[in-house]
């Protein structure tokens, strides 16, 4: 194919002439950055030609190794770009908003639910080799129960408490060719059928032949079964960043094409048949168009709200940049009908839009321009119910600035028309924002997690967002919600001088279970523990769970109670500093436990009070849900005051004593509940104690009891452990006596006093301490040659593994000396040896012993070989050198 002529629309002429025409007109749009409407275009059947795509497998996620096979290709593809005009251009001419100016009132501010930092360089390498990919294109996705984050060729699921449930490569995930590399995922949880779809792309060098790779889930469940497709695979064709849209009967995906890498020959657009890709058919119908070399860059809308039709959305604006979009207006499709109807149309109209501008470089403390953003191409759109907001970098202006700095350019559609609603930049004087997500909450809100940096600030996360009812081209006060570490440079890691790449995209995502909430993430510069964090490279991504909604309560339990009855509330958009009430009287503490429950302590009281839950954006609404009745203090009812342990396996089956008082022993007349779920095997030995076995759960709940079909008074929490994992150890090897000092790094790990151990080859370790979930120490116990590291998490064996190999170090050789001809049988003692026969092999200078024969771990027989001089003894056990060395002379004679 012919590579790429700038100024050629494809369309029939240069378009850069409409421009001109609409020059008047625009001069009183400006101020809100919008122009009038070009003409809607349909492209129909005949322009999409029909393709059918196959299954290419099954996966099951939680069976994928925490650890990849060898022989994974690991290859970075040279940096596409759509023209070789270079970048920056000039500042935009359109509103510029400055996040730290912006003012809230009671119910606009964006709260921060929770967040947990998520995958990082240093989890990545975990997987292997092939994993060392810098820097990060960040996506996450939210199911009922589960959040999924893909990052460069490593995915992982999470619970949304942050703890992490699985960790693997998407190299195995995807199914990709053998030697292809995988880049640039996207993920998304469709409301609809209730399933995950995921995508990315596979390449080869030198040609960089490519293939498009597809993933659906066979249920809600992100660490179970999905399928596997392949779409357009190109012997020359480099495809470049697909993204993908799902509507309610169709999946699209959209990229550019790149003739090897090198030149750009257009967008390509793929349409399928929804419903056979959720059952896992093969084949799946498709409709097809492309390259198509007078558009580029077009993002499939992630849709809120259920509608047919697939919204795709491109830049127009910025001729010189932006490849084959020369039509100074935002590219507005609607794609209506299904592959298996044969009916798939194209339908476009271009809305004038005030244009955009390829951005600076970014700052970063002592680095001046140090930051690629790359081009103002839109990263992100997302729809709902005929409203659509979609967003890119842009360069703008900021107010009281002297420069032109990395902007974020939002830009909202009323899809019905179509019309340009809002046009605007977010800006920082100073800084620069760059990489924006942009998300929407069912009540249309929107939200913006984005980059920030300066040369005073390191590479952060930044949120900021837009209620549906605030006056347009305003913005709630932004917030840094992970500030960067330190400066980012990749050139070091690679022996490159250049800009430092930075990821391509953030991402975001509505909760399905709770339609107010937003899930976002994005990359920051960060310290790691690896080689590659101590040259300047290291990254990791952090997730937050944002909302703009007052909280409300869904229920109480117990109802009832006196003065100091912990009361456990459920319902929605609890924060961390959120207050209670019962009636006007605040409770004596609170306890939140997650967005959706929190543990509030009776304060003085009487009769029948409503219990409401306060944040910064409201206070919950009364029902009778949420009523809470007074009794009479009653010394003699019954309490749960404590239970032990206060953890235990998501699985269950954890064996908890509950202490309190009031417990009535016979057979089922006192009962446990582990959040709603009752605990089985109870036995009350007497009035204040019971056992029993915990149930099935995930994250914190409240245990709460039951006597005599009454609730008692007091309640305790229960954290159930996600299952363990084990990714890493480190240090990776140490000497054969032991008491090297171990760092595991996992998952599930349990933090009480023997709860989790290490093994080394069968051998314990010892003086095992856990500070958190995810990181323990330990001593290594003596041992020989190279092990396999487990885990075990309160009796139940962890997954993963990791290898620790001993180094053997000597002590003495007798006799020292010999005759030059050889054959003297000498005894080195040491430690590390390993008695299997040719594990154990000792060199004298440059030549090898010629015999080895080690009785123990601590003594071997060996037979010099011939030498000169006097020259060094060293060890070689099963791989590993000996730490030392010891001296042996040759005599003459």
């Amino acid at each position: 194919m012919a590579p790429f002529a700038a100024g050629s629309d494809g369309r029939g002429g240069c378009m850069k002439r409409r421009v001109t025409l609409w020059l008047v007109a625009a001069l009183a749009a400006l101020a809100i950055g919008f122009l009038p409407a070009g003409q809607a275009q349909a492209t129909g059947p005949g322009n999409l030609h029909p393709v059918t795509i196959g299954r290419n497998g099954t996966i099951l996620v939680r069976a994928l190794p925490a650890r990849s096979p060898a022989g994974l290709a690991h290859a970075r593809r040279p940096v596409m770009r759509l023209t070789d005009k270079p970048s920056p251009g000039p500042p935009s001419q359109v509103a510029t908003t400055l996040t730290t100016s912006s003012t809230a009132t009671t119910g606009s501010t964006e709260e921060v639910l929770s967040s947990f930092g998520g995958a990082s360089l240093d989890q990545q390498l975990a997987l292997g080799s092939d994993q060392f990919v810098t820097p990060p294109d960040a996506q996450i996705a939210a199911g009922p129960s589960q959040v999924v984050e893909m990052v460069n060729s490593s995915g992982s699921v999470w619970d949304k408490r942050g703890h992490l449930l699985n960790l693997f490569d998407l190299n195995l995930f995807f199914k990709v060719p053998t030697g292809y590399s995988f880049s640039d995922p996207r993920v998304l949880f469709d409301q609809v059928s209730q399933r995950w779809f995921a995508s990315g792309v596979a390449f080869i060098p030198p040609t960089y032949a490519s293939v498009v790779v597809i993933a659906v889930s066979a249920s809600t469940d992100a660490t179970g079964t999905w399928y596997q497709y392949n779409a357009d695979n190109s012997s020359t064709l480099t495809h470049d960043q697909p993204k993908i849209g799902v509507s309610s009967d169709k999946v699209v995906l959209s990229w550019n094409d790149f003739y090897q890498a090198a030149f750009f020959e257009g967008q390509s657009t793929w349409v399928l048949q929804k419903s056979q890709m959720v059952a896992g058919s093969t084949p799946v119908n498709g409709a097809a168009m492309g390259p198509d070399s007078s558009r580029s860059s077009p993002v499939p809308a992630v849709q809120i709200t259920s509608n047919s039709d697939e919204y795709v959305v491109f830049n127009g604006t910025d001729c010189g940049t932006l490849g084959g979009n020369c039509i100074g207006a935002i590219g507005v499709v609607r794609i209506s009908g299904t592959p298996l109807q044969g009916n798939v149309m194209w339908n476009e109209s271009d809305p004038g839009l005030a244009a955009t501008s390829a951005p600076p470089s970014a700052d970063q403390p002592g680095m001046a321009g140090s930051i690629a953003t790359n081009d103002d191409r839109f990263l992100t759109a997302v729809w709902e119910n005929g409203v659509l907001w979609t967003g890119g970098n842009d360069a703008c202006l900021p107010p009281a600035d002297s420069a032109a700095r990395p902007c974020s350019r939002l830009i909202q559609v009323t899809t019905a028309g179509p019309n340009v609603a809002q046009n605007f930049d977010i800006a920082m004087t100073g800084g620069g924002l760059f990489y924006p997500a942009l998300g929407m909450d069912g009540g249309a809100d929107m939200y913006v997690v984005y980059n920030v940096s300066s040369s005073s600030q390191y590479i952060g996360v930044r949120i900021t967002g837009q209620l549906a009812s605030a006056p347009v081209q305003t913005v709630a006060p932004g917030q840094t919600i992970r500030s960067g570490d330190t400066t980012y440079d990749m050139n070091p890691c690679f022996g490159t001088n250049q800009t430092s790449r930075w990821g391509d995209y953030s991402g975001a995502a509505i909760d399905p279970q709770n339609a107010t909430d937003v899930w976002v993430l994005a990359e920051f510069a960060a310290v790691g523990s690896s080689a590659n964090g101590d040259a300047g490279c290291d990254w990791a991504t952090y997730a937050a769970r944002l909302t703009f909604a007052a909280p409300t309560v869904s229920g109480i339990s117990p109802s009832s109670g006196s003065v100091g009855t912990v009361v456990s509330v459920a319902g929605t958009d609890f924060t961390p500093a959120a207050s209670v009430s019962f009636g006007s009287t605040p409770a004596t503490s609170v306890s939140v436990l997650s967005a959706n429950q929190l543990n509030a302590t009776a304060p003085s009281g009487s009769g029948t009070l409503d219990v409401r839950v306060t944040t910064a954006d409201g206070t919950s609404a009364t029902s009778t849900a949420d009523q809470f009745t007074y009794g009479a203090a009653c010394s003699t009812c019954a309490t749960l005051s404590s239970i032990s342990p206060t953890s235990g396996p998501a699985a269950g089956a954890t064996t908890v004593t509950f202490s309190g008082r009031g417990f009535d022993p016979s057979a089922g007349k006192t009962t446990f509940s582990f959040g709603g779920t009752a605990a089985t095997n109870v036995i009350c030995s007497n009035t204040t104690v019971c056992t029993g076995t915990s149930p099935a759960g995930s994250g914190t709940v409240t245990v709460t009891a039951i006597v005599d079909g009454v609730a008692a008074s007091g309640a305790a929490t229960f954290t159930y452990l996600p299952p363990a994992s084990l990714t890493s150890v480190s240090p990776t090897s140490g000497a054969a006596t032991g008491g090297t000092t171990v760092t595991f790094t996992g998952s599930g790990f349990d933090t009480t006093s023997n709860r989790t151990t290490f093994s080394f080859g069968g051998a314990a370790a010892t003086g095992v301490s856990c500070s958190s979930s995810t990181t323990c120490t330990g001593s290594s116990p003596a041992g020989i040659g190279s092990v396999t590291v487990t885990a075990t998490v309160n009796g139940a064996p962890a997954g993963g593994s990791a290898t620790f190999s001993y180094i053997p170090s000597l002590s003495s050789i007798s006799p020292s000396t010999g005759t030059a001809a050889g054959g003297t049988t000498v005894t080195i003692t040491g430690s590390g040896f390993d008695t299997a026969a040719g594990k154990a092999t000792f060199s004298f200078g440059s030549a090898t012993a010629t015999s080895v024969v080690c009785s123990s771990a601590t003594s071997c027989a060996v037979v010099t070989p011939a030498g000169s001089g006097v020259v060094s003894v060293v060890a070689m056990v099963d791989g590993q050198q000996s730490s030392n060395s010891l001296s042996f002379r040759y005599r003459k004679k």
